[in-house]
């Protein structure tokens, strides 16, 4: 089943408008900027838009419960034009006003894209509506998938694999992603601290 959820808002459709005219006019000097040509994509081209969320990590680490530490930080469209080329866009939030629009393509992209369509049909979704979510922590490297069935079922599905137990393409209850990721940013973090200690010695 196909996520259920309010679509973004018009604001940042405006800036996604936006961001691929200019890309358009780049691409008129520079063929080779982008393999993705927005000048032949419409608006059925445009696929899984949903909203980006980052967890503020130290106050996540200091013992704060996990929706006390969320933010929303953009809105994801993955863009199809009609060579079937696949691109993803981000129009970051920034103090609730929608920003500047980033695009990119590549392996990343390709995989999110296809986690996504393989998750639609898995037996845990199907005929459930579900809201879809990204959660993004770039300070451990961590990009997740966050399906919200209802208020008592949630699910995380790591896009990629972070440390040994947040394991690209698992279904992981929020229970246990939530106790995961406090011990992944510990260790992390404690790896950090100690490379700065040592850095601190030998300038010393």
């Amino acid at each position: 089943m196909p996520p259920t959820q309010f679509g973004p808002a018009a604001h940042s459709q405006i800036k996604l408008a936006d961001a691929l005219e200019t890309l358009e006019n780049i691409q008129a000097k520079h063929k080779r900027w982008m393999t993705f040509a927005p000048s032949t994509s419409g608006h059925g081209s445009v696929l899984h838009p949903h909203p980006v969320y980052s967890v503020r990590l130290n106050r996540f680490l200091e013992g704060k419960p996990l929706s006390a530490t969320l933010k929303k930080v953009g809105w994801i469209y993955f863009l199809r034009d009609s060579g079937r080329k696949l691109a993803c866009a981000e129009v970051s939030v920034v103090s609730g006003k929608h920003k500047n629009a980033r695009l990119s393509e590549g392996p990343f992209v390709k995989k999110a894209f296809n986690l996504i369509e393989r998750l639609k049909g898995d037996s845990r979704l199907r005929r459930r509506p579900y809201e879809l979510r990204f959660l993004r922590l770039e300070s451990i490297h961590l990009f997740a998938l966050w399906l919200k069935v209802d208020q008592r079922v949630e699910y995380f599905v790591p896009v990629t694999s972070t440390g040994a137990v947040l394991r690209a393409g698992e279904w992981i209850s929020r229970k246990d992603f939530t106790k995961a990721l406090r011990s992944e940013g510990e260790r992390i973090r404690a790896a950090q601290e100690r490379m700065s200690h040592l850095l601190r010695i030998r300038q010393g």
